[in-house]
């Protein structure tokens, strides 16, 4: 059970002030306001404002014009807010590319929608994509203007929390807290110690939870809040109660956490904040089965179920209740009904585990790249110590020495009594090694569930991908227009590309990473396969050791290797289709240098890769980029693309 507060933002108007605002203004001022409210006031306010949304759309979208773009960007902004509220992130994702491809006019407008993004992937719990984006903020967000109002949305520690890395979360906070410009804040004092307390309790650290939030609950106290805000503090203080009944209970102290947990639930319900209301009264409800109070658990049981059936619709709320219902049950010695109520509970949390499995393992690896990073850092200070801990046994040597003949005279005369116990020892020490022997069996064969599953994914990625290859194969046997005919071919090409990745990896016996020779020529053979019948030879010198590519390597390189050849097969020789393309791939010290060159026509004078527009060079360019390397372009007897990878960045030796 998980308390989590919700950010402190203060609403700056009511809905009907906000819609007679919106009414007394010009059309581009009616769209920026819309664009800037949040997204949980818009199923209020969307009855209001349709019809004259609707109008100003029409107006907007007639004319081509350019500087209709910041027009256009409100609009793809204000809807993308609106497919949030209504639980339809994918449309929501769509709109906010959409406008960043074509609508942004400056850095504000990019860092809006990508903190919006953010936001919608936190959503969907997909805290990989929300961790690029917040490194995409990170590394923009000096580009801001002083004026514009953008919030950054979830820091870096809360997405840890996300992943289940709550140690690295408490670290993460800890340094976001002190380098905050206001250190005398008490609002922000209150956030971190409640958010510390959230963070320990689902480390199961409860003592540790409860000594923060209850300096998060002083801290409260001393708070003058004005009238307008008094209700959200009150709720606030019910909330910071029920992280601090979590710990509690966690300590056995149910009889403490019970008047909290009825606190919050008391102003929960005034705020209208149902998931609040939902986790106290679930808490309480497994309090008073504990205390076997048969009575007062039947009431909150009926309380849960009006709340699941009239405000709350999450299948994984009612998976936490049904499970619990269940305990219920056997409390009630209605054994029928708990066996019915723990099936359905398997059943729907099977099914709920089954949909986020493929998310759960995206997560999983980032969180494992995080720790491996995190456990260098601890095995320095590991060695440290260690060293630390050599000196001061050299130190007390020689008070050692003496400590340990009295000690062996000690040991000695304990071992006489200790002897008859044991035969009695010797028995228990075997069946805890039966024990552990069980254990080591049982998890060596989740490693390798575990290991089938990840090759079944990768697999049916693999026949995924083949089956839209087969759909583009027949759409262009129904075109008749050449250019239409090698966009989907180049579009299959690419497919192509990343269905041999996955292939790779559930074929060989390691399921994380492909071998880079056997990879980049099956890549090429694949791709010549696929050209029309020419005088055209592709040649490969693979010049490497046994280096391996992780998927985040192989994807992107596959791709830039099929963008080139592909690009000398069409340009390189247009007059007599004759000649040869040739793949190197060279192994260095540090890295590994990808070329493709071809003895065509060569480019021209004035090419620059920067500045191609081509669809292919874009990807390169943003691919290239994507494994932190940079493209060298030579024009001698033909085309040369050449660039390098970092072994360290993108390449594993196995």
């Amino acid at each position: 059970m998980v308390f989590y507060r919700p950010c402190i933002v203060f609403a700056q108007e009511k809905n009907s002030e906000f819609i007679h605002k919106f009414y007394a203004t010009n059309s581009q001022e009616k769209l920026r306001l819309l664009a800037e409210l949040d997204y949980s006031r818009i199923q209020d306010v969307y009855p209001f404002v349709k019809d004259t949304l609707d109008v100003l759309k029409k107006e907007v979208y007639k004319d081509s014009e350019s500087n209709k773009n910041q027009l256009k960007f409100l609009i793809e902004k204000f809807e993308a807010k609106k497919e949030l509220s209504e639980k339809h992130p994918d449309k929501a994702i769509y709109l906010l590319e959409n406008a960043l491809r074509h609508s942004v006019t400056d850095a504000d407008d990019s860092l809006s929608c990508l903190s919006l993004m953010k936001e919608v992937f936190i959503s969907t719990k997909n805290v990989s994509r929300a961790f690029e984006i917040h490194h995409l903020l990170e590394n923009n967000w000096h580009k801001k203007s002083e004026t514009a109002d953008i919030n950054f949305g979830a820091r870096k520690s809360h997405l840890f929390h996300l992943l289940g890395m709550n140690k690295e979360a408490v670290l993460e906070l800890r340094k976001e807290f002190n380098s905050r410009p206001n250190k005398t804040d008490t609002l922000s004092i209150i956030n971190f110690h409640n958010d510390i307390g959230v963070f320990y309790n689902q480390e199961n650290q409860a003592d540790s939870a409860e000594a923060n939030l209850l300096r998060a609950k002083k801290y409260l106290s001393l708070h003058n809040s004005p009238k307008e805000k008094e209700s959200f503090f009150n709720f606030y203080n019910g909330l910071v109660d029920g992280n601090l009944a979590l710990s509690y209970f966690n300590q056995g102290k149910i009889r403490e956490a019970i008047p909290l947990l009825k606190n919050d639930i008391y102003y929960s319900n005034q705020t209208k904040n149902y998931l609040s209301a939902f986790n106290a009264n679930h808490l309480l409800l497994k309090s008073y089965i504990q205390l076997k109070n048969t009575e007062l658990a039947t009431l909150y049981v009926d309380s849960i179920e009006t709340l699941l059936d009239t405000h709350l619709k999450d299948l994984n709320l009612k998976a936490k209740f049904l499970k619990t219902l269940a305990d219920y049950y056997m409390l009630m010695t209605n054994y029928k009904m708990a066996s019915i109520t723990f099936e359905n509970y398997y059943h729907l949390n099977d099914s709920l585990l089954k949909s986020e499995a493929e998310l759960t393992m995206l997560n999983q690896g980032l969180a494992y790249n995080i720790n491996q990073r995190e456990m260098a850092y601890q095995e320095q200070d590991k060695r440290m110590k260690e060293a630390q801990l050599e000196e001061a046994r050299e130190k007390n040597f020689r008070v050692s020495v003496l400590a340990g003949l009295l000690i062996l005279l000690i040991i000695i005369f304990f071992l006489s009594i200790n002897n008859r116990r044991f035969k009695m020892r010797e028995k228990q020490l075997s069946l805890k090694n039966e024990q552990i022997q069980n254990q080591n069996t049982q998890i060596e064969q989740t490693l390798k569930e575990k290991e089938a599953l990840i090759k079944e994914i990768h697999h049916r990625v693999k026949n995924n991908l083949q089956i839209i290859t087969s759909m583009l194969n027949l759409q262009v046997g129904r075109i008749d227009d050449e250019k239409t005919e090698q966009i989907f071919f180049e579009a299959r090409q690419r497919i192509n590309a990343i269905a041999l990745t996955h292939q790779m990896l559930y074929q060989r016996s390691t399921i994380s990473e492909v071998n880079l020779k056997e990879y980049v020529e099956g890549l090429v053979r694949q791709i010549e396969a696929t050209l029309s019948a020419t005088k055209i030879k592709i040649i490969t010198h693979l010049n490497t050791g046994d280096e391996t590519l992780t998927i985040d390597g192989a994807v992107p390189l596959g791709l830039i290797i099929n963008e080139l050849l592909t690009n000398s097969y069409k340009h390189a020789f247009p007059v007599n289709k004759e000649g040869i393309i040739t793949v190197s791939l060279l192994s260095k010290e540090h890295s590994l240098l990808i070329k493709v060159s071809d003895n065509g026509i060569g480019l021209p004078e004035d090419f620059k890769a920067s500045e191609n527009r081509s669809l292919g060079m874009e990807l390169i360019l943003i691919l290239i980029e994507q494994l932190d390397s940079k493209l060298i372009v030579e024009n001698d007897n033909g085309s040369t693309f050449m660039f390098e990878i970092n072994k360290h960045s993108s390449i594993e030796r196995s």
